[in-house]
């Protein structure tokens, strides 16, 4: 009887704190405005429904196959499509919330920068990109060079 009561609420905690964290999420993303200035920059306004349709499906997808793993075979094209398609959002997150922020005009008041911000912008892209590419390529190089 009561490891039906603590499965239960763990059940009840689980389902608790997931929506809570992606209704988190989901207002931080609305709050960043991430869909009206991705809609905005590729003058796609009229779709821009479509677009939060899309993050909330892909948020609730994410979400069930964080707790049910489904592995479905794909090429590998497929793989790379995607990858790149959550490095995108990422970016856009990223961009969106530098711009609600106003990071670049803090930054450049606060070092004094008069020329060269677009390469400020493009330093840091190029930062988060090879921090990113480290994280995700030197574990496997480790097992790579282990493994011979």
């Amino acid at each position: 009887m009561t490891s039906l009561i603590s499965i239960g609420l763990c059940i009840i905690f689980g389902i608790g704190s997931g929506i809570i964290i992606s209704g988190g999420v989901i207002a931080f993303i609305s709050l960043v405005g991430l869909i009206p200035i991705i809609s905005m920059r590729t003058h796609t306004q009229k779709h821009s429904m479509a677009f939060g349709n899309a993050v909330i499906l892909g948020a609730i997808a994410g979400s069930m196959l964080s707790i049910w793993p489904i592995v479905i075979p794909v090429p590998n094209i497929v793989i790379i499509i995607i990858g790149l398609s959550f490095g995108i959002f990422t970016g856009a997150l990223i961009v969106s919330l530098t711009e609600i922020l106003d990071f670049i005009p803090i930054l450049d008041r606060r070092i004094k920068i008069k020329k060269g911000i677009s390469l400020l912008v493009y330093a840091i892209a190029a930062g988060k990109m090879v921090g990113a590419l480290y994280y995700w390529l030197y574990p496997e190089i480790i097992k790579m060079i282990l493994s011979e």
